[in-house]
């Protein structure tokens, strides 16, 4: 039986048979028990561990004790001590990295136990003011395999640690890698809760129409919120999806460190990505975990449902709003018309002499009749023309992220559409006059420094052409190279053309037309 696995009653007989007498070895046994308590007692980690380093120390009679807890990023998150006064405390300093010795405990997953610490070559010495350190014994923190961190103790006022203070320690040692692992489930199960709450406000205000479906601010708002992180961006998919979420945070890293990032898919159902969601949390934010990736990609594949979901409903609103229309275009077609044409022909057949005053009454009462008639027919064209820009038309779809674009912004604002726009762009197309509205709209607001901004979709012949010009001091030559970039590429991937040019006196036009023929 090796040290580390002794059981607990085999402790307990050996620090009995250790003490000087029964009621010090009650007494200590008794630390062993306050110790185990310390686990599951609702403590804030850090009194925990430092009970658990305490016993320790006086367990085995050691003049120091330490206990170490690894960070996500590898270094020490907690640094506790016990057997240093106050004053070598302020004099040492920063705590340590956990590099020589201290690191090896870690590294080599086990436990170490050595007469003299200056003697083994990966001892790194100790910094000014470090109080002198001879015998040693240090031994992992883990559960289950995974190593927390490292429990180590120096200058035995008996000479070197021997097996049974190793057996003592590395039970202890169990005892805060059960404290560490039950402290950072807690506190997993509250990050997650704190997510699927977030998840279920976001859906109610995409099911109750609060938000649109292709709203991604109000996502990119939620995960800041959640996350406190500097850098978030959500890109839809017809701009690639998590791929695009990917290069927009590349482009924020060259202006600033980004730190550690995540990027993962709002993938719904059917493995359809719907959009990527990225988060980079700075230069001095901690790595992401497995956990965290967990966590977010649950909160993403919500998301996209939603979403879905909010669509499906938007749908289902046309669908009836369509099925209310074609009703009411039978009833026009089958009562008014047939009705206006019977009227028509009972005029004609009573007109007699056309020449005569009453007859060209009667004959522009009929044509009059004739042009309401034309009339009435082109209303039920338009009202049997279903919309053809996904879940609601691509005129309310510019309108609405016109209107949440330049929201609080003190500009004058004007759009314009002409042309048959809903009915000659389709889904996929409409897709990329949003996305090309919203990446020159958000520019202009960004960079422009105008008062007036105006936009415009028109549908001219075979083609489709966006325009938004302002009157500001126009666009630095670094934001055309990179910020609209992606533009230029959407207008030649469709056989298109994509400008920039400057307005007199001062300000910006920027103008994309592509074909709106199905390719």
């Amino acid at each position: 039986m090796t040290p580390a696995s002794e059981t607990l009653d085999a402790l307990v007989e050996r620090i009995m048979q250790r003490a000087e007498g029964l009621d010090e070895g009650y007494r200590r046994v008794g630390l062993l028990i306050s110790a185990a308590q310390a686990v599951t007692e609702s403590l804030e980690l850090t009194t925990r561990l430092q009970r658990i380093v305490g016993v320790a120390r006086e367990l085995v009679g050691a003049r120091y004790g330490a206990l170490g807890v690894i960070a996500p990023d590898g270094g020490l998150e907690r640094f506790l001590h016990s057997g240093l006064t106050d004053e070598q405390v302020r004099l040492l300093g920063e705590p340590p990295s956990g590099r020589g010795i201290l690191g090896a405990v870690i590294t080599e997953g086990r436990s170490i136990r050595m007469e003299h610490l200056s003697h083994d070559p990966r001892s790194v010495g100790f910094p000014p003011h470090h109080p002198p350190m001879d015998s040693f014994m240090g031994v992992p923190i883990h559960v289950e395999g995974t190593v927390f961190g490292n429990l180590y103790l120096t200058e035995h006022s008996e000479g070197p640690f021997d097996d049974i203070d190793e057996a003592i320690i590395a039970a202890l040692a169990a005892m805060a890698g059960t404290a560490i692992a039950n402290s950072r489930l807690y506190e997993q199960s509250q990050d997650d809760r704190r997510w699927l709450a977030a998840s279920e406000r976001l859906t109610q205000r995409l099911l109750s129409g609060d938000v649109g479906p292709d709203d991604l601010e109000a996502i990119t708002t939620t995960v800041r919120e959640l996350t406190g992180a500097p850098f978030v961006v959500v890109v839809d998919a017809v701009d690639d999806g998590a791929a695009g979420a990917a290069r927009a945070l590349a482009q924020q890293a060259e202006a600033a460190a980004l730190g550690p990032v995540l990027v993962v898919p709002l993938q719904g159902s059917a493995d359809r990505v719907a959009a990527g969601l990225g988060i980079g949390r700075g230069p001095h934010g901690h790595p992401f975990t497995d956990a965290d990736r967990e966590t977010v990609a649950r909160f993403g594949r919500s998301v996209a449902i939603a979403r879905e979901l909010a669509r499906t409903r938007l749908d289902e609103q046309w669908i009836a709003l369509t099925d209310e229309r074609d009703r009411i275009a039978r009833d026009l077609h089958d009562h008014v018309i047939q009705s206006l044409f019977a009227v028509g022909l009972s005029l004609q057949s009573v007109v007699g002499d056309p020449s005569s005053p009453t007859g060209a009454r009667i004959a522009n009462q009929v044509d009059a009749i004739d042009s309401t008639i034309r009339q009435i027919r082109q209303a039920i064209y338009r009202l049997s023309s279903p919309p053809s820009a996904g879940s609601y038309s691509l005129r309310a779809r510019i309108n609405q992220l016109v209107r949440e674009t330049l929201e609080g912004e003190s500009l004058d604002s004007r759009l314009e559409f002409s042309g048959p726009v809903d009915t000659l762009v389709d889904l996929g197309l409409g897709d990329e006059v949003t996305a090309v509205m919203r990446e020159a709209l958000s520019n202009a607001v960004r960079h422009a420094r105008a008062t007036v901004v105006e936009a415009s979709v028109a549908v001219r012949g075979a083609q489709v052409v966006v325009v938004v010009r302002d009157d500001g001091v126009g666009m630095p030559e670094t934001d055309r190279r990179s910020g609209l970039a992606n533009l230029a590429a959407r207008a030649r991937e469709r056989g298109g053309t994509f400008t920039i040019d400057d307005v007199q006196p001062h300000g910006t036009e920027v103008r994309w037309s592509v074909p709106w023929e199905s390719r």
